[in-house]
């Protein structure tokens, strides 16, 4: 699908669905379903509710269902996660009401989880658990999946404060959702060119006050800063993995002003496109760039062996720090040895 609201298809186990990914950067986007994620290696920035968080090696994030969130990579540093996205149909026979409950905390756990850290280490081992299940598909694995899903909400349930989205609340909630998806593929489709607030008002038969309303309520921004973003990212792209000069960039993305463009570099990444481009090319032998999103499935051996070098990183007694895993070793020779996943 184009736009950045989720709708996510579930290939192996119903309503639940696990994979690793190289986390470069995502745009705004949100889903009906819970995500929690876990930072195999590497370094990425999440930002929900008007937040930044920094996610390192060994961090947990969760992210409540219909909540906008977006992933930003550090300079040339990408985030190895492994994701657990889980509708809430999976749970809902076992706890009625599932699909309403929100957790009222910080997206990062390991703050929300301070004060209990053996659980924190304990939903570390169920996340990479799962992750290995999930990948193994050995006879009968959707049981043992489903029982760490059981696991996994229990500990959020008892361990973080939570509350139910009121009734009388959560249908008109997801009615603005789906109307918020049917916008941003309006978006997806139009942002390189001129597009204007009043123009997606009227197709949506739509006040300008409520529709701005709906912008910052369901992504926590205006219409202008989203749509900037959106034009940004693919800027970026296009800097990266092409040769068309600035101009011609910007006026591809729909920025009419090339100085604009330039500026918004400066303050993004603190240089110029040409700089941009430049600190690129010199990452190149780590990730192919590309003008467009590009989602690079890592095979499920491939995928169990960076499940095992992490499990048994984190085994070890004594450890300060957590020294970045070289993942290359683990990966079978030829191999893809990242998933590029901007398209979550």
């Amino acid at each position: 699908m184009s736009g950045e609201y989720e709708v996510i298809s579930y290939e192996q186990l119903s309503d639940l669905n696990v994979f690793l990914v190289r986390m470069h950067e995502r745009g705004t986007h949100l889903h009906q379903d819970m995500e929690i994620g876990l930072v195999l290696d590497g370094h990425v920035v999440l930002e929900t509710g008007g937040m930044r968080r920094n996610l390192r090696c060994g961090d947990i994030y969760l992210v409540n269902p219909l909540e906008a969130h977006r992933f930003a990579s550090v300079e040339n540093e990408d985030g190895i996660l492994l994701i657990v996205q889980i509708s809430a149909q999976l749970v809902e026979r076992a706890f009625s009401g599932a699909k309403n409950i929100r957790y009222a905390c910080d997206s990062a756990l390991r703050t929300a989880l301070s004060a209990a850290p053996d659980q924190y280490a304990r939903l570390s081992e169920l996340l990479t658990e799962l992750g290995a299940i999930f990948f193994g598909r050995r006879p009968n694995y959707e049981f043992a999946c489903l029982s760490c899903v059981g696991q996994i909400y229990y500990l959020l349930n008892t361990n973080l404060p939570w509350t139910f989205l009121d009734t009388a609340e959560g249908l008109p909630h997801r009615e603005r959702a789906d109307r918020m998806l049917s916008i941003l593929d309006y978006i997806e489709n139009n942002y390189r060119r001129k597009l204007l607030l009043g123009e997606i008002a009227r197709r949506e038969h739509l006040s300008l006050t409520y529709l701005s309303h709906l912008f910052k309520d369901m992504l926590g921004m205006s219409f202008q800063k989203y749509l900037r973003q959106k034009r940004f990212a693919h800027a970026c792209r296009l800097m990266e993995g092409t040769e068309q000069s600035v101009l011609e960039v910007s006026l591809s993305c729909g920025f009419s002003d090339v100085r604009y463009l330039t500026k918004l570099f400066r303050e993004e990444h603190g240089c110029t496109p040409g700089a941009y481009r430049q600190k690129k090319r010199i990452s190149l032998r780590r990730r192919p760039a590309s003008p467009a999103r590009s989602e690079k499935k890592i095979s499920p051996a491939d995928g169990l062996r960076m499940l095992s070098a992490f499990r048994a990183q984190q085994a070890k007694p004594t450890r300060r720090t957590m020294p970045r895993i070289r993942f290359g070793a683990a990966l079978t020779c030829g191999a893809e040895q990242y998933v590029v996943h901007d398209a979550l």
